[in-house]
């Protein structure tokens, strides 16, 4: 069984990629680019052109410039994360507004149990050769059991799909393609890494909604049966 403390395996954050100091030929894929194969892949240059033509919200835009606000946002977001992970780690005061309300919510969060926090926990299996980071890891001392939380820092958290889009595989063709079920998708493959490569208990897997001035928790669901399909698949 892995430890969840692992000094063993880092990430290169230029090209995410994982590397373990014990066998650095191996090659992870990340859980991020695992589930997003099991979807349409985002067309970022179609999409923007679409948009810019058609949808009056962004008509006096250029597709360019729709496609660096996006990118824009993306830096914002690994900018919050970045923060959240510092004060935690070093106790250094965030300057970003949702930093800070993160860190808000997750102070209340640990108040309902004795709770340890873990920040930007790696967590793998050499045998799938899949890779993740976790945001947070909160182990409840009381109950023996672990929770994994995701910041988010997308505008809205959707549940529903654009036109009821469906996933574009046999595996995820009974799931909305929505931002949701690809976050739920991911956390359910930590669950899962968790769960069968390091022997312990979880419990609830969040989704932590950042905004300026509030974060929102959402529960999700553990997609079990689909995590076996996606690793029946890519072996």
């Amino acid at each position: 069984m892995n430890h969840i403390i692992d000094n063993k395996i880092s990430i290169i954050e230029k090209t995410h990629q994982y590397v373990l100091e014990t066998d650095p030929g191996l090659n992870f894929q990340s859980v991020t680019t695992v589930v997003g194969s099991f979807f349409e892949p985002f067309d970022a240059i179609k999409i923007a052109k679409n948009l810019c033509d058609t949808h009056p919200k962004y008509k006096h835009m250029r597709s360019e410039q729709l496609i660096q606000e996006w990118q824009t946002a993306s830096n914002h977001g690994s900018e919050v994360h970045k923060e959240i992970e510092l004060s935690i780690k070093e106790n250094i005061e965030p300057s970003e507004p949702k930093a800070t309300s993160a860190l808000k919510w997750l102070d209340k969060y640990c108040m309902k149990s004795d709770i340890d926090v873990f920040t930007e926990v790696i967590v793998y299996s050499t045998e799938l050769q899949i890779a993740g980071t976790i945001d947070i890891l909160a182990y409840d001392k009381t109950a023996d059991v672990y929770e994994i939380i995701d910041w988010k820092t997308s505008k809205k958290i959707k549940t529903r799909s654009f036109k009821n889009k469906m996933g574009n595989h046999p595996v995820t063709s009974n799931l909305m393609d929505c931002n949701f079920n690809h976050y739920a998708l991911q956390l359910s493959m930590y669950r899962y890494l968790l769960e069968n490569y390091y022997g312990v208990k979880v419990g609830n897997q969040l989704i932590g909604h950042l905004q300026d001035n509030k974060c929102t928790g959402y529960i999700t669901p553990y997609y079990s049966s689909q995590i076996l399909d996606i690793l029946s698949a890519i072996s």
